[in-house]
């Protein structure tokens, strides 16, 4: 009985861990492509919504390759197990 609810709050805290990671990615691209964009003013214009555009494309990519980081390391450990 305990080693299922312990499932359950693993699979619980990764779910909040990503939930946070990807808001923090998502800050992240935003803040990193505002800083570009003030300091190439005069070279290159990005307007707003390019910039959110491209800070959740960076996130799902990152969310993807996050995901199948811990697939990986899902499979590996069932497989050790066997």
């Amino acid at each position: 009985m305990e080693n299922g609810w312990q499932k359950k709050w693993d699979m619980i805290k990764e779910v909040i861990f990503f939930v946070i990671t990807t808001a923090f990615v998502f800050g992240w691209f935003m803040l990193v492509l505002l800083i570009i964009s003030f300091v190439t003013l005069s070279v290159l214009h990005f307007s707003i919504e390019g910039i959110i555009a491209f800070s959740v494309l960076g996130t799902i990519c990152y969310d993807i390759y996050y995901i199948s980081k811990k697939v990986k390391e899902y499979r590996k450990n069932n497989a050790s197990r066997d």
